[in-house]
């Protein structure tokens, strides 16, 4: 499968609590491979895949013979842009209420409710407190908010607050209105960035979860969030972890913004992914392998130079890497 932000995210937590799965992926960014493969054993497709379960996200096109197949529902299927996949066979599993309901409404199939892992601890660090610090991670598409975003920067300008905005996303060159954002490249790990925020800003029009969200909580970052059905049923409540406005943005609580929000306490919905996976493995990330080089790499790791065809030794999260960037062949 592509291992875009959402799925990627949600394995590498998948990845940290159960370790006897293997992830099959078709393009990804080696970074991303190479967290995963840390925990779990990671590979790129290139072969028909037999297993116990097989789990997919979306859709798949890949040769697979398992006694179980299972698809991924992590999106509301009432209000996304595309027609729910259904394959004759398959089982599926919902990551909120929200996703269960949406997709048994549009499909008539049955889908059961395992809610997103999130096994996240709160950091010890110290809050900015110079000014407010807004924080968002998202795509910038349409269902999830840049015009809002550019309504609720023009709101905090007129009022005249001090604060500033990053935005990590992947559309660097996005056009904000104000002054005080800025848009900055993605990258796998904001909880230091997020932990030390005023709040962390999810304006969607759109979410079956909310992954960032929640993981804001955890760190004790309050929330500005759209008025979805989504982020209630992670725990988000208006005045006590998160400051809730419509979605037209037309009555946003400026006062509440400009007054924070107390210390609070979160505990994130329950996953129970431990009745498909356990931590029966043999799996070691760092275990040596021998490997023969496609291309010349410079391994930036342990500042070593290999040539094209040779054949060298790797730990097997190293290999994943260099496979993911099509340097070497497993």
């Amino acid at each position: 499968m592509p291992l875009g932000a959402d799925v990627e995210s949600f394995l590498y937590y998948l990845s940290k609590l159960y370790k006897n799965f293997i992830v099959y992926y078709k393009e990804a960014d080696g970074k991303q491979i190479e967290r995963l493969a840390k925990n779990v054993e990671v590979h790129k497709y290139t072969k028909p895949i037999k297993c116990d379960r097989f789990f997919c996200s979306y859709g798949y096109d890949i040769e697979v013979e398992a006694k179980e197949y299972y698809h991924i529902i992590h999106y509301d299927a009432l209000n996304v842009g595309f027609t729910p996949m259904t394959n004759e066979g398959f089982k599926y599993i919902g990551v909120s209420k929200l996703a269960c309901k949406s997709f048994e409404e549009k499909t008539g199939k049955k889908c059961e409710l395992i809610y997103n892992p999130v096994p996240l601890k709160p950091l010890k660090v110290k809050k900015k407190t110079d000014k407010l610090h807004l924080i968002s991670a998202t795509r910038l598409t349409n269902e999830k908010g840049g015009e809002r975003i550019n309504k609720l920067a023009k709101i905090l300008d007129e009022s005249n607050i001090d604060y500033d905005w990053k935005i990590y996303t992947n559309r660097i060159n996005y056009r904000f209105t104000s002054k005080n954002i800025e848009t900055i490249k993605q990258k796998l790990d904001l909880t230091k960035e997020t932990a030390q925020s005023t709040y962390l800003v999810q304006l969607s029009s759109c979410e079956s979860f909310g992954l960032s969200v929640c993981e804001s909580l955890i760190l004790g970052t309050p929330v500005i969030v759209t008025d979805l059905e989504a982020f209630k049923e992670i725990g988000c409540k208006h005045g006590e972890n998160a400051i809730i406005c419509d979605l037209n943005m037309k009555n946003v609580d400026v006062d509440l913004i400009k007054k924070g929000i107390p210390k609070f306490k979160y505990t994130p919905p329950k996953e129970t992914w431990g009745k498909y996976l356990n931590n029966d493995t043999t799996y070691d990330p760092n275990e040596l392998i021998k490997v023969r080089t496609l291309k010349r790499i410079w391994d930036l790791e342990t500042d070593l130079h290999y040539m094209a065809m040779q054949q060298i030794e790797l730990k097997r999260y190293r290999a994943s890497y260099f496979e993911a960037l099509g340097y070497i062949k497993l």
